[in-house]
């Protein structure tokens, strides 16, 4: 479980910065997270083709790939309330 004191990327959220949090039961967010990937990576790569994407040099679409991998595997899925 990620806190604000645990998880690095939290800790960066400014005290009154609103954020947006998708949890793996949402069935929804792995779309989401995988279309954010996608813009991330036509922002960051753009020589490397739309189509090569998931080959992506940056950590950070590996990681959102991987994670939207895992949502779609998570035992508990629903529409949001």
């Amino acid at each position: 479980m990620a806190t604000k004191l645990t998880d690095s990327c939290l800790q960066k959220v400014g005290d009154d910065e609103p954020i947006f949090v998708l949890r793996a039961q949402d069935m929804l967010a792995p779309g989401i997270v995988r279309a954010w990937a996608i813009r991330l990576h036509e922002w960051r790569c753009p020589a490397f083709p739309y189509h090569y994407f998931i080959e992506c040099p940056l950590p950070k679409v590996q990681e959102a790939l991987a994670l939207a991998s895992q949502m779609e595997r998570w035992s508990t899925r629903k529409v949001p309330d």
